[in-house]
């Protein structure tokens, strides 16, 4: 029985420049176009259009289609990002005024013209109410202040990666992984967090992009441990599962061997567990029901 392919629609906001899925639209949409969508918090709002994709969406963020686009569309759009950028200066000022401790990102007012919302990061919980007042009484629109996190705010408002590209997070990135030291620890790169350090001040979110491929060594003895090989004992020095090798150190030599010549029989059944979890068990439990010809000790 053939299963039908069902294709997603992929949309960003124009605000936080977050990507989600577009649904109840049976029309053709091209690249790059605008369409208007209805919002539970904004109403009538426009997204732009990235693609469509049988790839299962990542996170929740999801868009009812209205229509596409309209001229009038397109003049309440335009008027409404001039009175943001009235809006966003109005609320720097008050904020320098009251001595905020927070740093202002963007202003938005959506198509619906209901609200502005105001983008923010800070290091602590601010009390803005005074700061929502005034700006109520100037705008005359509800005010709805949102924090966003450090890499929230490298893709609302772009940046350059180490890379000397556009990071990821803006390019295509719709959720973001967690990332830790022990990813840099597995991939065999220094401990030194601040070479891999993002525009946002955390580590670089392409750490998690090659996880799968060092999925390996959560089944390995870890360096420094020993192991009992053809009757012969060793030390495990280094693994280095991008060239498929592992360094032993014999009794009166070093060995650079294949990985499967040290691998349990089966072991691709673990690294697919591994593949499929998000946490790291303790290493080795993943090995139930295989072949161990070879000694972990």
């Amino acid at each position: 029985m053939e299963v039908a392919t069902v294709n997603y629609i992929k949309v960003r906001s124009l605000d936080t420049q977050k990507i989600g899925t577009l649904d109840g639209c049976e029309q053709e949409l091209d690249r790059d176009e605008l369409v208007v969508v209805e919002d539970e918090d904004r109403g009538e709002d426009v997204v732009r259009v990235i693609g469509s994709t049988k790839e299962v969406p990542k996170n929740g963020l999801r868009f009812n289609f209205l229509r596409k686009l309209t001229p009038r569309d397109k003049r309440v759009l335009d008027r409404n990002e001039n009175e943001s950028q009235r809006a966003f200066s109005a609320c720097r000022e008050k904020i320098k005024e009251y001595g905020l401790e927070m740093h202002l990102l963007k202003a938005y007012i959506p198509l619906s013209s209901t609200k502005v919302f105001f983008y923010y990061t800070a290091d602590k919980r601010v009390d803005f109410r005074q700061l929502v007042k005034d700006l109520a009484k100037v705008l005359k629109k509800r005010i709805e202040m949102r924090q966003v996190g450090v890499r929230d705010a490298v893709q609302m408002m772009g940046w350059v990666g180490l890379c000397g590209e556009v990071p990821c997070c803006v390019r295509y990135l719709e959720s973001f992984d967690s990332i830790s030291l022990k990813d840099i620890e597995e991939q065999n790169l220094p401990l030194s967090p601040s070479k891999f350090t993002g525009p946002c001040g955390r580590l670089v979110c392409c750490l998690s992009f090659e996880r799968n491929n060092y999925l390996i060594k959560r089944i390995l003895p870890e360096p420094n441990t020993r192991i009992c090989l053809d009757g012969k004992e060793a030390e495990v020095l280094h693994i280095d599962p991008m060239r498929n090798t592992i360094t032993l150190a014999f009794e009166d030599r070093k060995r650079e061997l294949n990985l499967e010549e040290i691998l349990p029989k089966g072991y691709e059944v673990a690294v697919k567990r591994c593949e499929s979890c998000n946490e790291c068990c303790a290493r080795h439990t993943h090995l139930e029901g295989v072949d161990e010809s070879v000694n972990f000790s």
